[in-house]
């Protein structure tokens, strides 16, 4: 399939579903200080696992449109406060929700002398294995196994005590966990993807349509209050271009073209090393197939994409705040963009070429909790994480993980989280996490 055939297969049906679930519950309420019970102005509301919404006024005030679901949890975040999750189990037409902060300590903690810096073990268990997992508001998904994934899999969810809540069966060959745009949990699994529901603490699934799923969820990368910001993405073209789609007015603009130049030059020659006969087929079929031209038509046929030399564009968006943050390691430069597609300048960075190459697993980390985003490297078996500051572009902190081959790499409240099992031990795969 063309981008340009799939771009237009995306917006159909991201339009109707759009324009049909019109739906919606206003959330409003007001923030205010536990003790003093002040207002608390510029506290930040998001829906959990998606960016920031809105922020409350000089009283405290906010008030939220969103499309009607029969749970979500919002996340109040403030620099001085305590972070609060707050479940939302209706599906009125007008919801009132006032919150209480509670101040961070500012003063130093006592020593806690258990603290030595190591890791510590999230969950653990003698009868299963980790297979991957997810952040569901304090708590945690699982998916476990006993002996074999694809035989006794099961999906738990799990306190930060480790206890067991509840469990559900996973009825067919699972692959890993998958949080979408919207913050919901699915289960992908080989030939089916299964979204993960819990009501009163009990998990249940139900299946969804597979083709729905590839072309109106996994698309999209993220929403901001009016639009949803999409990407034609597709790892056999050295280009793609970011949208902004507004869902009231069916508008699409572009925010960016991410261009990988070298590798945008060496596929653009492919057409050159056809023999005569051979640049004569191109051009008939790029002009048969919509999308393609006859450059994309030769790279196709010499398998460019295939080779061992051929490297993917790698430029991953994150939303920070209200900024949209596009991390161009092709251009070496954090392009940066408000209101969707208004420029707010670029920074340029060099943290993705260290002395050896091989180290940098093009790969970045968000923690939602706190914006804050990580780099991550390898090096004789140990990850490391190197925290950038988007403002400057530099390495400001980094941190070795204790453990060498860990898996799952992520981030939440300052913790990398990974799971972990002792080479040449009988013990099962555990979740760790280690403060960064």
């Amino acid at each position: 399939m063309t981008k340009q055939i799939a771009l237009t297969i995306f917006l159909f049906y991201v339009s109707i579903y759009f324009l049909t679930a019109q739906n919606n519950s206003v959330i409003l309420g007001k923030v205010i200080d536990s003790e003093t019970n002040k207002n608390i102005e510029n506290v930040h509301i998001k829906v959990n696992k998606r960016n920031i919404v809105v922020k409350t006024d000089e009283k405290g005030n906010y008030k939220l449109i969103l499309e009607k679901k029969k749970r979500i949890t919002l996340v109040f975040t403030h620099i001085a406060y305590e972070t609060n999750y707050e479940p939302i189990v209706s599906i009125q037409d007008t919801i009132f929700l006032n919150i209480q902060l509670k101040k961070k300590v500012e003063e130093l903690p006592e020593y806690d002398f258990s603290d030595d810096g190591k890791p510590k073990i999230v969950f653990k268990s003698a009868k299963i294995s980790i297979a991957d997992y997810e952040f569901y508001e304090d708590k945690y998904l699982f998916l476990v196994y006993g002996k074999r994934l694809n035989k006794d899999s099961q999906i738990y969810l799990v306190d930060e005590k480790e206890n067991i809540i509840s469990k559900h069966f996973v009825p067919r060959d699972p692959v890993e966990l998958y949080t979408d745009y919207l913050g919901n949990v699915n289960l992908i699994c080989k030939r089916a993807i299964y979204r993960i529901d819990i009501q009163n603490k009990k998990i249940s699934i139900y299946e969804l349509p597979l083709d729905d799923f590839n072309q109106l969820i996994k698309p999209i990368v993220d929403t901001l209050e009016n639009s949803v910001i999409f990407s034609d993405f597709l790892k056999q073209f050295p280009r793609f271009k970011y949208y902004a789609f507004n869902p009231k007015d069916t508008s699409i603009l572009v925010i960016k073209e991410v261009i990988h130049k070298d590798m945008d030059w060496k596929y653009n020659f492919e057409y050159e090393f056809l023999t005569n006969s051979e640049k004569q087929f191109a051009k008939r079929m790029a002009k048969k197939i919509k999308g393609y031209d006859r450059y994309d038509i030769a790279a196709s046929m010499t398998g460019f994409a295939n080779g061992f030399l051929y490297e993917t564009v790698y430029a991953p968006l994150f939303v920070i705040n209200d900024t949209i943050n596009i991390f161009d390691h092709s251009e070496s430069k954090i392009w940066k963009f408000i209101e969707d597609t208004v420029d707010a300048g670029e920074v340029d960075f060099s943290y993705h070429k260290p002395k050896k190459k091989s180290s940098w697993k093009r790969r970045l980390i968000m923690d939602e909790a706190n914006g804050k985003i990580y780099a991550v490297f390898l090096k004789n078996g140990f990850y490391y994480l190197k925290e950038i500051d988007t403002s400057s572009g530099k390495i400001v902190e980094e941190k070795k993980l204790t453990h060498q081959y860990v898996t799952k790499l992520k981030m939440k409240d300052g913790h990398i989280f990974y799971t972990y099992k002792p080479r040449q031990t009988l013990q099962k795969k555990f979740l760790y996490k280690e403060r960064f």
